[in-house]
Parts: C-alpha cells; sequence; structure tokens
C-alpha cells in the first residue's frame, strides 16, 4: 500500500488535498504537510479548505483555496482525502462531489472506523493515532527529504489528535514517528506556542462564564456536559469553529468519565463526546445517532426541538454506556 500510494504522489503533476470540513489539527497536518512535501519535490500540490481555519493554525500552515469549479478541477491529475471519513464531512468545494472523485485518480487516506468514500485506492487504519501519523510514516518510508515546514504540520495533527501525547491512541509508534520528524526539523516550540499557549483573553472570559452558568453533571458526576447558549458566543465573538479544547474543560474534572459539549447550528444541535476510559467508548453511540469518530472522541448532529430533549436522550445513552 505504501508503495502505490506513495509511487501515485511522486508521479503525478498536480495533486489536489482535501479533508473534513471544520478542520482540525490533523485535518490539516496530513493535507498541508503532504501539499508542502510534494512541492518541495517539485510536484504542484493544493488543499482545498472550504470553512475557515481555526485562528491558531493560521501561523503553521500555507495558503489554501476556498473553492474549485469543474473547469478548474481538470488540470489535477491527482485528488487526496484524508482524515475524512465521509461524504458528508468531506469539504472538496461547492462543485466537486464524491462521484466526480471516484471516476478520477482518487486516493483516501484514513485512520476512522466505518470510512465509506470507498475511493479507488483506499488507506483506512482505525489504529492509528491520526492521520498526520499516517502520512508521516508514508513520506518516511519514501527515503525523499521531509523539509521542516512539512515535518512541522505533520507533528502538530500528531500532538492534536493525541491530546499532545496524553490520550489513549498514543502509542510507541506516535512517540517514534514524532522523534523522526524533530529531526527533520518539526519546530516543537512553535507548535506549542499556536496551539497550547496563545489563547485569546476574550477566549478565556468566555469559558470562565460558560463553566460557571452552563456547566452540569449526571450519572453519579460520572458526565459532564455544557450547552453553548448562541447568547453567550455572541457576547463574546466566539466561533465554535475555534472550539479545540474546549471540550477538555469538562474532561478535565477528576470524577468525569465521558464529557459533551453541545450546541445549536441550523441542522440541530452538534453533539461533541469525549471518553477518558477505553472501558466506556462515545464512538458506538455518536454512530448510533447518525454520527462518527473514534471510540474515545466522536460527534453527531441530533434534530431534536430543544437541548432538555437533547439533554434527557444523552444522559439516557451515557448512562447506558456508564453501566455496561
Amino acid at each position: 500500500m505504501f508503495t502505490d500510494i506513495i509511487n501515485k504522489l511522486l508521479n503525478a503533476q498536480n495533486v489536489l488535498f482535501m479533508t473534513h470540513r471544520r478542520p482540525d489539527g490533523d485535518a490539516l497536518g496530513s493535507s498541508m504537510g503532504l501539499a508542502l512535501f510534494l512541492r518541495s519535490n517539485g510536484i504542484g500540490a493544493e488543499v482545498i479548505l472550504p470553512d475557515d481555519m481555526p485562528s491558531r493554525f493560521r501561523t503553521l500552515c500555507p495558503a489554501y483555496r476556498k473553492d474549485i469549479t469543474l473547469a478548474e478541477a481538470e488540470k489535477f491529475d491527482l485528488f487526496v482525502a484524508v482524515d475524512c471519513a465521509n461524504c458528508e464531512r468531506l469539504g472538496c468545494g461547492a462543485e466537486l462531489d464524491i462521484e466526480y472523485l471516484r471516476k478520477h485518480n482518487f486516493i483516501s487516506i484514513d485512520h476512522h472506523k466505518g470510512n465509506s468514500l470507498n475511493a479507488p485506492v483506499q488507506w483506512v487504519e482505525p489504529t492509528a493515532c491520526s492521520a498526520s501519523f499516517m502520512v508521516a510514516r508514508l513520506l518516511l518510508s519514501s527515503g525523499r527529504t521531509i523539509i521542516p515546514e512539512a515535518a512541522t504540520l505533520m507533528l502538530t495533527g500528531i500532538m492534536t489528535d493525541t491530546g499532545n501525547f496524553c490520550f489513549a491512541n498514543t502509542d510507541a509508534a506516535a512517540f517514534q514517528t514524532a522523534a523522526r520528524l524533530r529531526s527533520c526539523g518539526a519546530d516543537t516550540a512553535k507548535i506549542a506556542n499556536a496551539i497550547f499557549f496563545s489563547k485569546p483573553l476574550k477566549q478565556l472570559r468566555f469559558e470562565a462564564e460558560l463553566i460557571n452558568t452552563c456547566f452540569k453533571m449526571a450519572c453519579d458526576n460520572r458526565f459532564a456536559y455544557c450547552f453553548v447558549p448562541e447568547a453567550l458566543m455572541e457576547k463574546y465573538d466566539f466561533n465554535m469553529a475555534e472550539d479545540e479544547g474546549l471540550i477538555d474543560l469538562l474532561r478535565g474534572i477528576d470524577t468525569a468519565v465521558i464529557a459533551m459539549l453541545c450546541h445549536k447550528r441550523a441542522d440541530g444541535f452538534r453533539v461533541s463526546l469525549r471518553s477518558k476510559s477505553e472501558r466506556f467508548p462515545v464512538g458506538p453511540t455518536a454512530r448510533e445517532l447518525g454520527g462518527g469518530g473514534h471510540d474515545m472522541a466522536a460527534g453527531c448532529t441530533v434534530d431534536l426541538p430543544d437541548f432538555d430533549a437533547v439533554e434527557a436522550l444523552l444522559i439516557d445513552k451515557i448512562s447506558a454506556v456508564l453501566k455496561a
């Protein structure tokens, strides 16, 4: 698989990378790390991100395109989706869709269970800690030089998806691959300052009021959760695209085993779930409710009339998980 994919990448002339909507550190690290690697080898490479990039990643990431027309897509002889498990979340622009991609030279690289992209070439490894980890192993196997900027992006993806090497998905291979990227020049201080030590003051105040006014616990204090009101987001000009790490405020509570963050969107209530114990996975619950993700980190969108209904549903589901 490595040889087939690396040969397709290095023999292409122009490659378009894409990932899931509302990109996180792993989505950006894997797609943009690949793009910079190919550019350093004289191959045309671009990344499409229809949604805004979270502000904390902007100092780490190169330029990208927001959209693409069918006419513009004709110049690309290879399309690659990374860190995306289904068509609904694939950020490929207004005019491209999964049927177009499947009829062309298309590769999917992903670490989510239940990947349904059905690309002609598909590499799915659910046990991998991140898509960036998979991409890093792929590029390290090529024998080509990985430039520091590309190594920094891939290490960003590994660090964010493993919770800075704290989550249960952090295995020995994650540390070993991170060490090799560091040897390629990955800038750990730049990553740390951008991702972990650059919180705006207004976000800190937003988080304080959220915890003080919206925080709840259930299931004998083993389930910690918050509904984020639109009025609170407006008060602090907080965009939920910047919410990576917000749920960790809840997960960090000593008695909490499972955490949930919820907010209202046009299509329903967006629910994010995290678990601190492999004994109590949240992935099956999210998939049961029409969502997806990993066993320890997952999400779904629930179409119910109000948060009271969402709250009752999730307490029932999580209670069953915690009793298992």
